[in-house]
């Protein structure tokens, strides 16, 4: 475990997420393939990943694949996303090959009937590998310690509706990322804690170090054309 996190400090993390609902003209193994290859040229320490990329980035990079796997379920009248919230997901990406699961570990309702503290223990226990909390708000990073993570980031910080500067994925313009956050959790966490959400400069990246970031997870900015194209359109029209 010393070894995982000592290769991802103070560096670049890559979160190539690719999906139909979400960047779906780069869905493909050829994109993907040339994407592998270009963030560890490019120097990157680690890349974030969904289940069914997993296998191709194990073959293509030597890099420390931290595995994802979304969810979407209806709850109540809407319908709303988790990042890896059963033991199903979490077996599924150590089984294609991921060095390390990030999890959800929002207060919000979960998908299984195991409690969050319950659901971290388990995965611990059947499956004996690196969990990081996905976490939006100071709360969720101390209880995720205190059951048992490995690390947090601070990836869902804006998309859980009771944290600061809340808004959409994809929203243009982009809104700050959570600096305040990062310095709290560093100050008070004894594990690693790294940065993730709306991070689309590189002086952004460097400033969440500085407030005491492990490292920092940059995704649409590095592997999103769309949206990056999206951004660019909208000021030159003028949008925002």
């Amino acid at each position: 475990m010393k070894d995982f996190f000592d290769r991802l400090k103070g560096g670049l993390i890559v979160s190539a997420y690719t999906a139909e609902e979400q960047n779906p003209h780069f869905n493909t193994s050829g994109a993907m393939h040339g994407l592998a290859e270009s963030i560890e040229a490019g120097g990157a320490v680690a890349v974030r990943i969904n289940l069914r990329w997993v296998p191709l980035f194990k073959k293509a990079t030597s890099l420390p694949i931290i595995g994802i796997k979304k969810i979407f379920k209806k709850i109540f009248k809407g319908k709303e996303l988790r990042i890896t919230p059963t033991l199903k997901e979490a077996g599924q990406l150590i089984e294609a090959g991921a060095d390390a699961i990030a999890v959800d570990v929002t207060k919000r309702a979960r998908f299984d009937d195991l409690t969050l503290e319950e659901f971290i223990s388990e995965i611990k226990k059947q499956l004996n590998c690196i969990v990081l909390g996905d976490l939006s708000i100071y709360e969720e990073g101390v209880n995720a310690e205190k059951w048992g993570v490995d690390g947090v980031i601070t990836t869902i910080s804006g998309y859980t509706p009771y944290s600061p500067n809340y808004g959409s994925l994809g929203e243009i313009p982009v809104k700050e990322p959570d600096f305040e956050l990062i310095k709290r959790l560093s100050k008070a966490l004894s594990i690693p804690v790294i940065a993730e959400g709306r991070f689309n400069t590189p002086e952004k990246a460097a400033k969440a170090l500085v407030c005491g970031a492990h490292a920092v997870v940059v995704g649409t900015a590095i592997t999103n054309p769309y949206k990056i194209t999206q951004l660019y359109v909208s000021k030159l029209k003028g949008d925002y």
